[in-house]
């Protein structure tokens, strides 16, 4: 497999998490329809811990490994990167297992403490028995990220979400009627399938990427070595992911908590939180395809662009893909913010999730550049910068969610959202700018794109208003204004200048050719 250029790596990942996000929207849409808001507020009770789990053993790995072999095989030495992604993979193995073991001879404690409900018990023990080999797999997928091979992982995500829709749909009949407990395990079985199934995928494509190179001839470097070189990059990185994702567990733990004291029952709390992170979250979250597309590609391109001295390059990869993101992520706000009602009950008629999409959707652009800016940095190796700045953000967040929570309610948690994201935002950008001399093209980023927003918003909503103007019945009276809306906000941003030609063709055009 040749490595590709950055253009193709974040088209083939675009690609790629579109039909990731598609699968996975029927699969929220079947489970939520299942399950309802009170059962999804259960899942996203120990969802958290998995996720922190899984990030904090990998996270710092799968970034490591990345650099490192994009560093080997530009060097030449493919057998090195090979070894270094064995050799992280072991250790995450290794370390997953001691922290799984643990933590399920404490599991009762564990729920009792953070999720205060002992219906997840089944839930969570398949969960932390997996924890090990999924984490480790980070390691082989950050391998195949730094020699710019993207179609493994792409391959493992597609049927990672394809396994874990065909499992629920046919599981299904038996766990139904048996209480949220059992549709709670329902849904972690079907993430854990589809999970195994991606690491199957992966490590096959490692395995015959070892087969194949098994005879080249190279210079042994020493297992110590490498094993000093990956702690000393990953630490940092997996320090950052540790503190961020305690933060972000803790933060899914709180929100039933601090709602109570508003009024709420814990129930209703619960519901509120499925409401939130199991319905509208996933809705925003769709598009965020792109921008972490450009953060997994960012990491490779901009190492080697510095590393060779082509800071021209790095600069110019860095501006485009700032400008792309705010614009995407600008048209994405103001469609989900017009079309919050009509998109809720499209997707979950009768769950009552339009309000809590609507102010959910004026967070999504702050998410999506906080996203692009992170592969920004990991790729100009300032992983430190990143840990302070997103920190200081989560603080501000958790901040905001503890205090305003039960005065506000979910207000509260959208106004922290967009505080803690604006606040690291600005932080990175001033690293980004101290370390390569960037300016902010106000312009290009901010003026230009925010008129087209607003224009392209305003002639959707008086469009909408037109008397009589849709036909239908049911769902398709909900889907036309959608669709033309969208199309309405996406001719504007065109007209405008916002999306450019070139824009188009430099993601849809499948050369070789360098992406800036």
């Amino acid at each position: 497999m040749a490595r590709r250029s950055l253009k193709y790596n974040a088209a083939v990942l675009s690609i790629t998490g579109f039909l990731v996000k598609a699968i996975g929207f029927f699969y929220r849409i079947f489970i939520a329809n299942c399950i309802g808001a009170e059962g999804l507020g259960l899942y996203q009770l120990i969802v958290p811990i998995y996720s922190l789990l899984v990030l904090v053993l990998s996270a710092g790995i799968s970034v490591a490994v990345s650099r490192f072999v994009a560093e080997e095989t530009s060097s030449g030495r493919i057998r090195a990167g090979m070894k270094i992604a064995s050799l992280a993979a072991g250790v995450v193995l290794v370390t997953g297992v001691v922290v799984s073991l643990i933590l399920i001879l404490n599991v009762d404690t564990m729920l009792l403490a953070f999720a205060k409900d002992l219906r997840a018990r089944r839930s969570l023990l398949w969960m932390l028995a997996l924890v090990p080999p999924i984490a480790a797999a980070s390691a082989y997928k950050g391998y195949f990220y730094g020699k710019e091979q993207v179609i493994p992982n792409a391959i493992g995500q597609v049927a990672e979400q394809l396994s874990k829709l065909a499992f629920v749909v046919v599981m299904h009949p038996h766990f139904v009627n048996k209480g949220i407990e059992s549709m709670c395990l329902l849904a972690t079985l079907g993430l854990m399938v589809g999970e195994c199934v991606n690491v199957f995928c992966v490590f096959c494509a490692f395995q015959y990427e070892k087969f194949k190179n098994r005879a080249r001839p190279e210079r042994e470097i020493r297992t110590r070595t490498l094993a000093k070189k990956l702690v000393r990059t990953a630490l940092p990185i997996s320090a950052n992911r540790l503190v961020l994702s305690v933060l972000g567990t803790v933060e899914s733990l709180i929100i039933p908590q601090r709602l109570t004291l508003s009024g709420l029952t814990f129930q209703e709390s619960l519901e509120v939180l499925g409401r939130l992170n199991g319905m509208a979250a996933p809705l925003v979250f769709f598009p965020s395809m792109l921008p972490m597309a450009l953060a997994t590609a960012l990491v490779p391109a901009i190492a080697g662009a510095v590393s060779s001295g082509r800071y021209a390059v790095a600069n110019r990869q860095i501006s485009q893909s700032i400008r792309l993101t705010l614009t995407m992520g600008l048209v994405f706000t103001a469609f989900f913010a017009i079309c919050s009602h009509e998109i809720a009950e499209f997707i979950y008629p009768g769950k009552d999730v339009g309000h809590i999409l609507h102010l959910l959707s004026y967070t999504g652009v702050f998410l999506y550049l906080q996203q692009t800016m992170l592969g920004i940095l990991n790729g100009l190796a300032r992983e430190s910068a990143i840990l302070c700045n997103t920190l200081t953000g989560s603080i501000v967040r958790i901040l905001l969610v503890w205090f305003c929570l039960p005065i506000w309610g979910t207000d509260a948690y959208i106004v922290g959202v967009i505080a803690g994201s604006l606040i690291t935002i600005i932080l990175n950008f001033l690293e980004i700018s101290r370390i390569t001399g960037m300016s902010i093209d106000i312009g290009e980023w901010f003026i230009k794109p925010l008129a087209a927003t607003l224009a392209g918003a305003l002639l959707s909503l008086l469009i909408k208003r037109i008397p009589g103007l849709w036909g239908g019945a049911g769902r398709l009276q909900l889907l036309i204004p959608m669709v033309i809306s969208f199309a309405v906000i996406v001719v504007v941003f065109m007209v405008t200048g916002v999306i450019r030609s070139e824009d188009i063709r430099r993601w849809t055009r499948r050369n070789h050719a360098a992406l800036y």
